[in-house]
Protein backbone atom coordinates (compact mmCIF):
# COMPACT_ATOMS: atom_id res chain seq x y z
CA UNK A 1 0.00 0.00 0.00
CA UNK A 2 1.11 3.71 -0.92
CA UNK A 3 2.36 5.41 2.12
CA UNK A 4 3.32 9.05 2.41
CA UNK A 5 5.39 9.19 5.47
CA UNK A 6 5.62 13.11 6.69
CA UNK A 7 7.01 14.42 10.26
CA UNK A 8 3.78 13.28 12.33
CA UNK A 9 1.88 11.75 10.19
CA UNK A 10 0.91 8.59 7.69
CA UNK A 11 -0.65 9.80 5.01
CA UNK A 12 -2.35 7.24 2.75
CA UNK A 13 -3.23 7.79 -1.23
CA UNK A 14 -3.41 6.44 -4.50
CA UNK A 15 -2.48 7.65 -8.08
CA UNK A 16 -4.55 6.50 -11.14
CA UNK A 17 -4.93 7.79 -14.88
CA UNK A 18 -2.24 9.30 -17.46
CA UNK A 19 -1.92 12.84 -17.96
CA UNK A 20 -2.86 16.58 -16.30
CA UNK A 21 -2.81 15.80 -12.52
CA UNK A 22 -6.07 16.09 -10.59
CA UNK A 23 -6.19 16.12 -6.67
CA UNK A 24 -9.68 15.19 -5.17
CA UNK A 25 -9.59 16.17 -1.30
CA UNK A 26 -12.68 14.93 0.53
CA UNK A 27 -14.88 15.84 3.06
CA UNK A 28 -14.93 15.68 6.69
CA UNK A 29 -15.48 12.21 7.76
CA UNK A 30 -14.67 10.65 4.24
CA UNK A 31 -11.58 9.02 2.57
CA UNK A 32 -10.06 8.20 -0.54
CA UNK A 33 -13.84 6.67 -1.13
CA UNK A 34 -15.69 9.33 -1.41
CA UNK A 35 -14.03 9.69 -5.05
CA UNK A 36 -15.38 5.96 -5.99
CA UNK A 37 -17.24 6.84 -8.24
CA UNK A 38 -15.60 10.25 -9.56
CA UNK A 39 -12.15 9.03 -10.14
CA UNK A 40 -13.33 6.02 -12.39
CA UNK A 41 -14.53 9.17 -14.72
CA UNK A 42 -11.59 11.12 -14.73
CA UNK A 43 -8.90 9.02 -14.54
CA UNK A 44 -10.01 8.17 -18.15
CA UNK A 45 -7.77 11.05 -19.44
CA UNK A 46 -6.01 12.48 -16.42
CA UNK A 47 -3.70 11.52 -13.00
CA UNK A 48 -5.97 11.80 -10.40
CA UNK A 49 -4.00 11.44 -6.84
CA UNK A 50 -6.76 10.75 -4.09
CA UNK A 51 -5.60 10.74 -0.52
CA UNK A 52 -7.12 10.01 2.97
CA UNK A 53 -6.81 13.23 5.30
CA UNK A 54 -5.51 12.83 8.56
CA UNK A 55 -7.30 11.25 10.91
CA UNK A 56 -9.19 9.76 8.41
CA UNK A 57 -9.43 6.12 6.50
CA UNK A 58 -6.29 4.43 6.37
CA UNK A 59 -3.87 7.58 7.40
CA UNK A 60 -2.73 8.50 10.80
CA UNK A 61 -5.04 9.39 13.58
CA UNK A 62 -2.82 11.87 15.53
CA UNK A 63 -4.20 13.16 19.15
CA UNK A 64 -3.89 16.87 18.14
CA UNK A 65 -6.09 19.31 16.48
CA UNK A 66 -5.64 19.10 12.51
CA UNK A 67 -5.47 22.98 11.36
CA UNK A 68 -5.96 23.66 7.58
CA UNK A 69 -2.54 24.59 7.69
CA UNK A 70 -1.21 20.89 8.79
CA UNK A 71 -3.76 19.11 5.83
CA UNK A 72 -2.14 21.87 3.30
CA UNK A 73 1.68 20.72 4.46
CA UNK A 74 0.39 17.11 4.13
CA UNK A 75 -0.48 17.67 0.68
CA UNK A 76 2.33 19.66 -0.13
CA UNK A 77 4.53 16.65 0.87
CA UNK A 78 2.73 14.41 -1.33
CA UNK A 79 2.93 16.26 -4.00
CA UNK A 80 7.13 17.03 -4.02
CA UNK A 81 6.70 12.95 -3.54
CA UNK A 82 5.09 12.70 -6.97
CA UNK A 83 7.18 15.46 -8.34
CA UNK A 84 3.91 17.32 -8.96
CA UNK A 85 4.39 21.49 -9.35
CA UNK A 86 0.89 22.76 -10.50
CA UNK A 87 -1.95 20.39 -9.81
CA UNK A 88 -5.72 20.94 -10.73
CA UNK A 89 -7.13 20.91 -6.97
CA UNK A 90 -10.72 19.41 -6.45
CA UNK A 91 -11.89 20.32 -2.93
CA UNK A 92 -14.87 18.97 -1.12
CA UNK A 93 -16.61 20.97 1.73
CA UNK A 94 -13.71 20.65 4.57
CA UNK A 95 -11.66 19.98 1.36
CA UNK A 96 -12.11 23.38 -0.33
CA UNK A 97 -10.48 25.28 2.75
CA UNK A 98 -7.56 23.13 2.06
CA UNK A 99 -7.62 23.75 -1.74
CA UNK A 100 -7.71 27.33 -0.43
CA UNK A 101 -5.14 27.37 1.59
CA UNK A 102 -2.69 25.74 -0.96
CA UNK A 103 -3.50 27.95 -3.12
CA UNK A 104 -2.61 30.80 -1.49
CA UNK A 105 0.73 29.03 -0.67
CA UNK A 106 1.50 27.29 -3.86
CA UNK A 107 1.15 27.17 -7.53
CA UNK A 108 -1.77 25.31 -9.17
CA UNK A 109 -3.27 25.23 -12.31
CA UNK A 110 -6.96 25.52 -11.90
CA UNK A 111 -9.71 24.69 -8.63
CA UNK A 112 -12.68 23.22 -7.90
CA UNK A 113 -14.53 23.75 -4.70
CA UNK A 114 -17.49 21.58 -4.53
CA UNK A 115 -20.24 22.69 -1.34
CA UNK A 116 -17.16 25.39 -0.71
CA UNK A 117 -16.46 27.01 2.70
CA UNK A 118 -14.04 30.00 3.49
CA UNK A 119 -13.98 30.15 6.94
CA UNK A 120 -14.85 27.90 10.01
CA UNK A 121 -18.65 26.45 10.31
CA UNK A 122 -20.86 27.03 12.89
CA UNK A 123 -18.98 25.57 16.65
CA UNK A 124 -22.24 25.05 18.50
CA UNK A 125 -23.52 22.22 15.76
CA UNK A 126 -19.92 20.64 15.44
CA UNK A 127 -19.30 20.40 18.77
CA UNK A 128 -23.10 18.66 19.48
CA UNK A 129 -21.43 16.30 16.52
CA UNK A 130 -18.15 15.94 18.09
CA UNK A 131 -20.36 14.63 21.49
CA UNK A 132 -22.16 12.25 19.27
CA UNK A 133 -19.31 10.66 17.69
CA UNK A 134 -17.41 10.34 20.67
CA UNK A 135 -20.34 8.76 22.50
CA UNK A 136 -22.24 6.60 20.13
CA UNK A 137 -19.90 6.08 16.95
CA UNK A 138 -20.18 7.51 13.73
CA UNK A 139 -22.94 5.95 12.04
CA UNK A 140 -25.12 7.05 15.05
CA UNK A 141 -23.90 10.80 13.79
CA UNK A 142 -25.21 10.33 10.36
CA UNK A 143 -28.07 8.52 11.46
CA UNK A 144 -28.63 11.39 13.97
CA UNK A 145 -28.20 14.05 10.86
CA UNK A 146 -30.40 11.80 8.66
CA UNK A 147 -33.31 12.27 11.17
CA UNK A 148 -32.84 15.82 11.84
CA UNK A 149 -33.33 16.24 7.77
CA UNK A 150 -29.53 17.84 7.87
CA UNK A 151 -28.90 15.87 4.64
CA UNK A 152 -30.68 16.16 1.40
CA UNK A 153 -33.03 13.95 0.42
CA UNK A 154 -30.88 13.26 -2.95
CA UNK A 155 -28.67 11.72 -0.76
CA UNK A 156 -30.93 9.70 2.35
CA UNK A 157 -33.44 8.66 -0.41
CA UNK A 158 -30.65 7.09 -2.79
CA UNK A 159 -29.71 3.87 -1.46
CA UNK A 160 -26.00 3.56 -2.78
CA UNK A 161 -25.55 7.45 -2.13
CA UNK A 162 -26.40 6.88 1.58
CA UNK A 163 -24.81 3.07 1.72
CA UNK A 164 -21.72 5.23 -0.05
CA UNK A 165 -21.73 7.86 3.03
CA UNK A 166 -22.15 5.57 5.71
CA UNK A 167 -19.11 3.59 4.56
CA UNK A 168 -16.91 6.19 4.10
CA UNK A 169 -18.37 7.84 7.94
CA UNK A 170 -17.36 4.55 9.61
CA UNK A 171 -13.97 4.11 8.11
CA UNK A 172 -13.31 7.51 10.29
CA UNK A 173 -12.50 6.80 13.91
CA UNK A 174 -14.46 9.25 16.66
CA UNK A 175 -10.86 10.36 17.64
CA UNK A 176 -9.84 11.19 14.38
CA UNK A 177 -13.35 13.29 13.45
CA UNK A 178 -12.74 15.06 16.87
CA UNK A 179 -9.78 16.39 16.08
CA UNK A 180 -10.35 17.20 12.48
CA UNK A 181 -13.36 19.20 13.51
CA UNK A 182 -11.25 20.81 16.24
CA UNK A 183 -9.02 21.79 13.76
CA UNK A 184 -11.94 22.94 11.37
CA UNK A 185 -13.85 25.30 13.89
CA UNK A 186 -9.94 27.29 14.16
CA UNK A 187 -9.58 27.80 10.10
CA UNK A 188 -9.37 31.34 9.25
CA UNK A 189 -11.79 33.29 6.92
CA UNK A 190 -10.08 33.22 3.83
CA UNK A 191 -12.44 35.92 2.32
CA UNK A 192 -10.07 38.79 1.78
CA UNK A 193 -7.24 36.73 0.66
CA UNK A 194 -9.22 35.09 -2.38
CA UNK A 195 -8.20 38.07 -4.40
CA UNK A 196 -4.63 36.43 -4.27
CA UNK A 197 -5.50 33.52 -6.09
CA UNK A 198 -5.14 34.03 -9.79
CA UNK A 199 -5.75 30.50 -10.94
CA UNK A 200 -9.24 29.89 -12.80
CA UNK A 201 -11.85 28.24 -10.22
CA UNK A 202 -15.20 26.73 -10.16
CA UNK A 203 -17.35 26.48 -7.63
CA UNK A 204 -20.10 24.02 -7.27
CA UNK A 205 -23.05 23.73 -5.08
CA UNK A 206 -26.50 21.88 -4.99
CA UNK A 207 -29.63 23.77 -4.94
CA UNK A 208 -30.50 21.72 -1.71
CA UNK A 209 -26.67 22.67 -0.15
CA UNK A 210 -27.11 24.67 3.17
CA UNK A 211 -23.85 26.26 2.33
CA UNK A 212 -25.11 27.49 -0.87
CA UNK A 213 -25.06 31.21 0.83
CA UNK A 214 -21.56 30.98 0.72
CA UNK A 215 -21.51 31.56 -3.11
CA UNK A 216 -21.38 35.40 -3.00
CA UNK A 217 -18.46 35.66 -0.84
CA UNK A 218 -16.78 33.46 -3.78
CA UNK A 219 -17.96 35.70 -6.66
CA UNK A 220 -16.99 38.78 -4.77
CA UNK A 221 -14.06 38.18 -4.07
CA UNK A 222 -12.17 35.65 -6.33
CA UNK A 223 -10.19 36.90 -9.63
CA UNK A 224 -11.28 34.13 -11.93
CA UNK A 225 -14.39 32.20 -10.95
CA UNK A 226 -17.24 30.79 -12.28
CA UNK A 227 -20.13 29.11 -10.48
CA UNK A 228 -22.35 26.50 -11.40
CA UNK A 229 -25.49 25.74 -9.41
CA UNK A 230 -27.07 21.62 -9.87
CA UNK A 231 -30.65 21.75 -9.27
CA UNK A 232 -32.30 18.91 -7.38
CA UNK A 233 -29.25 17.90 -4.97
CA UNK A 234 -27.51 18.46 -1.48
CA UNK A 235 -23.49 18.71 -0.33
CA UNK A 236 -22.79 15.04 -1.53
CA UNK A 237 -22.89 15.77 -5.24
CA UNK A 238 -20.15 12.79 -4.48
CA UNK A 239 -22.49 10.22 -4.16
CA UNK A 240 -25.73 11.86 -4.96
CA UNK A 241 -25.05 12.25 -8.74
CA UNK A 242 -21.10 11.60 -9.06
CA UNK A 243 -21.88 10.84 -13.24
CA UNK A 244 -23.16 14.13 -13.52
CA UNK A 245 -20.44 16.09 -11.05
CA UNK A 246 -17.42 13.89 -13.22
CA UNK A 247 -19.07 15.82 -16.36
CA UNK A 248 -19.26 19.50 -14.83
CA UNK A 249 -15.51 18.94 -13.84
CA UNK A 250 -14.06 17.78 -17.15
CA UNK A 251 -16.10 20.42 -18.88
CA UNK A 252 -14.20 22.42 -16.81
CA UNK A 253 -10.92 21.22 -17.34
Amino acid sequence: MPFLFTDDARIYYETRGIGKPIVLIHHLAGSYKSWKFVAPELSLDNTIIIYDLRGHGRSSVLNTPYYIEDHTRDLRSLLVQLNVTKPIIVGHSLGTLIALDYALNYPVEKLILIGALYKAPSREAYEKYVRIALNFGMRALAEYRKIYKEFAESLTANYQAWNSLLEVYEETTPIGYKNAVEGLLRAKDYSDEMSRISAKTLVIYGTYDGLIINQSIFKNNMKDIEVKIVDGYGHFLNFENPILLSQIIKSFL
